[in-house]
C-alpha cells in the first residue's frame, strides 16, 4: 500500500463526498435499505424473503454503478456449524427449546458479495449452488475470492441485519432516524456510495486499481456472524485486509472486547412458598458483583474499564435482545395488610427512593443527564407507583424505567432491569419490618386483573450478555458468570429459608460468544486508515479497542488484518431513537474510500 496518496486524489474524493450529490444519494439509498425489516424476527423463511428485498435493492445499485462487476448471492454453507465460531440464532430457537439444524436455518439464505470489473479476475473454484431462480452465482465463474497481483484482496465489509424491534425511517433534516440507520445500513450505504466513487476516480483522473477489492453485505452479524463465517473461512481470503464497516463514530478500531449472551432460567422447582420473581433481584446483583470483580481484574492494552459490561437484556417479556439495554420493566404486586392503599404507597415510594439513592451512586443519575438528540434527561424519572385498593388486597404497578440502546454503550445508559433488581431486593428486605404485611409479586404481564392475587411465578427466564476483555478467557467468564448466578440463588433461598435445589437456577450460554480480538496499530488496513485520516486533516486517535463486539474477530480469526471503522454512536445503535447523521456519513465516505485506494492503488 501506499503511506502518501496522491494530492490530485485526495482532493477529488474529499470534493465528492463532500457534494450535495453524494449526500442526496446517501440519504436516498439509507432511507431505502432502512424501510425493509432485516430484523431476527418472525419466521425464518419470513426473515429470508426480506433478506432477499434488501438485497435487490443493493443489487439494483450495483448494477446502476457498474454493470459490468461480479456480484453473487453466495449461498450459506451449513458446515459453518462445525465451525467453534457458528452461532446458533435466536430467531430460530423453537418455544420448546428445540434448535434447527443450520441447513434448516440457512436454506435459500445467501450473503451478496461484489466484485468491480475494473479489477475482476477469476477464481479458481467456480461451483456455487443456486439460492433461487435468478438470485445466485449458479455454476458460474466466481469472484469471490482471488487476485490481480500477488497480494491477497481488499475485503469491504458491512452486515444489513438489524436487532428487533424494527421501526421504518423517518429524515428530521440532516438526521435519519430508523431501526438499522446507523447499526449499520449507514455502512452498506457508505459502501455502495464507494464504489461509485472509486469509479469515477478512475474514470477522472485515468488511474487504475493495481489490487483487487471485494464488497460483502453479510446476514446474522447481530446474532453473532454466521453470515461473515461462511465467507471468511474461504482459505483463499487468508492473509486479506479487511475494513469492517461498523457504528466507531469516525474512530478506527483494530480491536474489540469479547461477549457472550447467558439465558437463566429460575425456578421453584415444585417448592412451596417461593417465587422465582423474588429470586430474580438476587441472582442479578450477584451477577453484577462478579462483572464488577472481573473489571477490576482486566489489564490489557488498549482495552479499558468500561470494555467489561454486564447487561440483562431480557427479563420474561420484557427488553428486547441480549445485547440491547432494557429501558422498561412493569410489576404487580398484590399486598394485604391494614393500612389503607394511600399510606401504602407512600410507604413504597418512600422505600424505593431510598433505594434508588443507592443505584445511584455505583451507575450515575440518568435523570441528570442529558439526553444529546432531545435535550432533555436521558431518563424522565426512575420509576412509578400506582395503587388500586381492593377489599382483601391492594395492588400496586411498579414501572422502572432506564434509557435503552446498546450494550457497548452500557455506561452511558441506563438498565432497568439492573434497577428493578435493586429496587425489589430493598422491598424484600424492608417488608421484613412489617410482618403484617402479606405481599405476592409478578411480572405485570403475567398476572391479568381477576386472577388469584397470592399467585406468583414459578419460572422466569432472564437473558443479557457479559463483556470482557482478553484479560480472562471465554469459558471462564461463563464459569464465574454461572457460579455468580448459582450464589444469587442460594442467597435467596437463605432469605426465605427454604432448602436451594441446582435445577432452581440453569445458566446456558449457547447464543452469541464472541471472543476478543486485538490486531496490530500498524495492520495494513490501519495504516491506510492513517493515511486517510491525515488526507482530511483530522488527527490520528490513540489506539483503543472497540467498546463491543463486531465480525472482524472472525476476520482475524482466519488470518486476515482487519480494522473496525464507520459513521454513527453507538450509543444510539439498538435504541428507541437510533439515527445517524449524513454529513458523518459524507465524512466517513471520504475516510474509507482514501484507506481503500491507499490499499489498491499500489506502491
Amino acid at each position: 500500500m501506499t503511506d502518501v496518496l496522491p494530492p490530485a486524489a485526495i482532493e477529488f474524493i474529499r470534493r465528492s463526498a463532500g457534494s450535495e450529490r453524494y449526500a442526496d444519494y446517501l440519504r436516498e439509498v439509507l432511507v431505502r435499505l432502512v424501510a425493509v425489516n432485516t430484523a431476527g424476527e418472525g419466521s425464518i423463511a419470513e426473515i429470508a424473503a426480506r433478506e432477499g428485498q434488501l438485497f435487490d435493492i443493493i443489487q439494483g445499485e450495483l448494477a446502476a454503478t457498474d454493470s459490468a462487476a461480479g456480484v453473487e448471492r453466495v449461498p450459506i454453507d451449513p458446515m459453518i456449524a462445525a465451525d467453534p465460531d457458528y452461532t446458533v440464532p435466536l430467531y430460530a430457537i423453537g418455544r420448546d427449546g428445540s434448535v434447527p439444524m443450520a441447513a434448516q436455518i440457512y436454506a435459500g439464505r445467501c450473503n451478496l458479495v461484489a466484485t468491480p470489473a475494473s479489477v475482476s479476475a477469476v477464481a479458481l473454484d467456480t461451483r456455487r449452488d443456486s439460492v433461487a431462480p435468478g438470485r445466485s452465482a449458479s455454476r458460474r465463474e466466481s469472484r469471490v475470492a482471488g487476485r490481480v497481483d500477488d497480494r491477497p484482496p481488499v475485503i469491504l465489509h458491512a452486515h444489513i441485519d438489524v436487532v428487533p424491534p424494527w421501526f421504518g425511517p423517518r429524515q428530521e433534516g440532516p438526521r435519519v432516524f430508523g431501526r438499522g440507520t446507523c447499526d449499520n445500513k449507514a455502512q452498506a450505504a457508505i459502501l455502495l456510495a464507494q464504489m461509485r466513487l472509486l469509479n469515477e476516480l478512475q474514470a477522472d483522473l485515468g488511474v487504475a486499481a493495481a489490487r483487487r477489492r471485494v464488497y460483502q453485505f453479510v446476514i446474522d452479524e447481530e446474532i453473532g456472524g454466521n453470515g461473515s463465517l461462511a465467507l471468511a473461512r474461504d482459505p483463499r481470503l487468508a492473509g486479506a485486509s479487511v475494513l469492517v464497516h461498523e457504528t466507531t463514530g469516525l474512530r478506527p478500531y483494530c480491536a474489540h472486547r469479547g461477549c457472550v449472551y447467558y439465558r437463566c432460567r429460575l425456578s421453584t422447582d415444585g417448592a412451596a412458598d417461593i417465587s422465582a420473581l423474588e429470586m430474580f433481584p438476587f441472582v442479578v446483583l450477584a451477577m453484577e458483583d462478579e462483572g464488577r470483580r472481573i473489571r477490576a481484574e482486566s489489564n490489557t492494552p488498549m482495552f479499558l474499564p468500561t470494555h467489561v459490561q454486564t447487561n440483562h437484556g431480557t427479563l420474561g417479556p420484557f427488553g428486547h435482545a441480549c445485547g440491547a439495554v432494557c429501558d422498561h420493566v412493569a410489576f404487580e404486586i398484590s399486598a394485604r395488610a391494614r393500612a389503607n392503599a394511600e399510606r401504602i404507597g407512600m410507604k413504597t415510594i418512600e422505600f424505593l427512593d431510598d433505594a434508588v439513592a443507592e443505584y445511584v451512586k455505583l451507575y450515575g443519575d440518568k435523570t441528570r443527564q442529558r439526553d444529546p438528540v432531545t435535550g432533555q434527561p436521558k431518563v424522565a424519572r426512575h420509576f412509578d407507583v400506582k395503587v388500586v385498593p381492593g377489599p382483601e388486597f391492594h395492588t400496586l404497578r411498579l414501572d422502572v424505567y432506564g434509557r435503552g440502546g446498546h450494550m457497548g454503550a452500557l455506561f452511558e445508559c441506563d438498565n432497568a432491569i439492573t434497577k428493578a433488581a435493586y429496587l425489589l431486593a430493598a422491598l424484600m428486605r424492608v417488608a421484613r419490618q412489617f410482618p403484617a404485611v402479606r405481599a405476592f409479586g409478578r411480572l405485570a404481564e403475567d398476572g391479568a386483573s381477576g386472577g388469584d392475587p397470592r399467585s406468583v411465578p414459578t419460572e422466569l427466564w432472564l437473558q443479557g450478555g457479559q463483556g470482557f476483555t482478553p484479560s480472562h478467557r471465554m469459558e471462564d467468564v461463563k464459569t464465574r458468570l454461572r457460579a455468580a448466578a448459582r450464589r444469587g440463588g442460594q442467597e435467596y433461598c437463605r432469605f426465605r429459608r427454604a432448602a436451594f435445589r441446582e435445577s432452581m437456577v440453569e445458566m446456558t450460554f449457547d447464543l452469541l460468544h464472541n471472543d476478543a480480538y486485538a490486531d496490530s496499530p500498524d495492520s495494513e488496513p490501519m495504516r491506510a486508515l492513517r493515511t486517510a485520516f491525515a488526507a482530511v486533516g483530522e488527527p490520528w486517535p490513540e489506539a483503543l479497542a472497540w467498546e463491543t463486539s463486531c465480525d472482524a474477530r472472525i476476520y482475524h480469526h482466519k488470518g486476515c488484518s482487519a480494522a473496525i471503522f464507520g459513521a454513527g454512536a453507538l450509543e444510539v445503535a439498538h435504541g428507541p431513537n437510533e439515527y445517524v447523521d449524513i454529513p458523518e456519513m459524507q465524512k466517513a465516505l471520504a475516510i474509507s474510500t482514501l484507506a481503500t485506494w491507499a490499499m489498491i492503488a499500489g506502491e
